[in-house]
């Protein structure tokens, strides 16, 4: 029988929980346009932001893709993102849009996530599964083992301990 990590499953439940709690508490206007990722003109396409890095300010403001952020581009893109998150259209974002606003990128940033990881866990499944039989052996799965184990025990001493080369992780 397969076995779920709890983590696997906080991870992949933890959306739902925050999209329930949030549509309980919502007033009924915000929720149904917070759910809606409907781009049409008066709401302009996000883009992501991919946190605070260099790269992540360009990714989101450099509009034009020139390599340079002029401050009516940051403005313009600023004013956008405003926009995106007023979803009732009145011309103020409540603490319910911008909250919700958020919450659907961290829902979309978490499926990506997820289907990269499980894509990788297939991934290792078939580099594991050597005779290629669509199961996982002891055999299979130890060699694995002891292939990580050898690596690790750089000294070769039957230990991995503070004595072993740190870059082997």
């Amino acid at each position: 029988m397969k076995r779920i990590s709890p983590l696997l499953l906080t991870l992949a439940f933890a959306p739902l929980a925050a999209c329930a709690i949030h549509d309980a508490t919502a007033p009924a206007d915000i929720q149904i346009t917070a759910a809606s990722t409907d781009t049409t003109e008066t709401a302009p396409a996000r883009r992501s932001a991919g946190g605070h890095s260099k790269d992540a300010f360009f990714s989101k403001y450099d509009v034009d893709g020139d390599g340079h952020v002029t401050q009516a581009e940051f403005m313009a893109e600023r004013a956008n993102g405003y926009h995106r998150r007023d979803a009732n259209g009145d011309g103020n974002v409540q603490s319910e849009e911008y909250v919700s606003e958020y919450e659907i990128r961290l829902i979309e940033q978490l499926e990506e996530q997820h289907k990269r990881q499980i894509d990788q866990a297939d991934f290792r499944f078939t580099v594991l599964d050597k005779n290629e039989d669509g199961n996982l052996s002891l055999d299979e799965f130890h060699a694995s083992g002891e292939r990580m184990f050898s690596t690790l025990d750089s000294n070769k001493d039957g230990i991995v301990d503070e004595q072993d080369n740190k870059d082997n992780y």
